[in-house]
């Protein structure tokens, strides 16, 4: 999950050292394939397209895309971050930057992907203007956030120490919102089962229903804008 913020919780060496460690919990494995799920089902990703991934963080995302064969670039306002990320792929281009002041010019991105980083920037509304600025005509772009009425959001605000203390959740509503000020939004959410574990045996099922009955609760909310 990417990030940055006004007071920006992911600048130091330790955090940025760890985060990765995350997704190689059964737990962070299972949240994660659900999520690149939707993201890709929303994001309908080609071999060759130019993307922007704002708010990368340790570059979990971009290397997705980049694995699929797009040009992608990838920034992030955190030096410590992009540091863990320009390691891993030198395929992906890296940027330091905040996202309410993209240095790109109009329209030059087919896709263009966040995924959890609006809850930590001093604007959201300026950030997803500059990712809609910097799409191309015909382009997406594709959102994610933290849901507040997700179990996860209740555990992340108990947590006296890491990154997600300083988030800022979001409801569907508030989500919708933040996006639809720039047209239509096709959006859903991913991973219906606990932070506890309790539901993973069951995930497919629970990922299933949960889109289809209460597409509003899963822990992570993803919307696309056509542009």
């Amino acid at each position: 999950m990417d990030k940055e913020m006004h007071h920006n919780p992911f600048q130091g060496e330790k955090v940025a050292a760890r985060y990765d460690q995350w997704y190689e919990t059964p737990l962070g494995a299972l949240a994660d394939r659900y999520e690149k799920a939707l993201i890709h089902r929303l994001a309908r990703p080609r071999a060759g397209e130019r993307a922007l991934d704002v708010g990368t963080g340790t570059g979990h995302f971009a290397l997705d895309l980049a694995k699929h064969g797009l040009k992608v670039t990838a920034c992030d306002s955190s030096e410590p971050m992009l540091k863990v990320a320009g390691a891993k792929d030198a395929s992906v281009t890296w940027r330091r930057c905040e996202a309410e002041s993209l240095p790109f010019a109009d329209g030059v991105f087919d896709l263009v992907v966040s995924v959890t980083m609006l809850e930590f920037v001093s604007d959201p509304t300026r950030a997803v203007a500059e990712m809609y600025r910097v799409a191309a005509p015909e382009g997406r772009v594709i959102v994610g956030v933290l849901n507040a009425r997700s179990p996860w959001a209740a555990t992340y605000r108990q947590q006296q120490e890491g990154p997600f203390r300083h988030a800022h959740f979001y409801t569907a509503e508030e989500f919708l919102d933040l996006l639809g000020t720039h047209g239509p939004v096709r959006w859903s959410s991913a991973v219906f089962f606990g932070p506890s574990g309790r539901g993973m045996c069951v995930a497919p099922l629970l990922e299933r229903l949960g889109q289809i009955f209460c597409r509003g609760r899963g822990a992570l909310l993803v919307g696309r804008i056509d542009k």
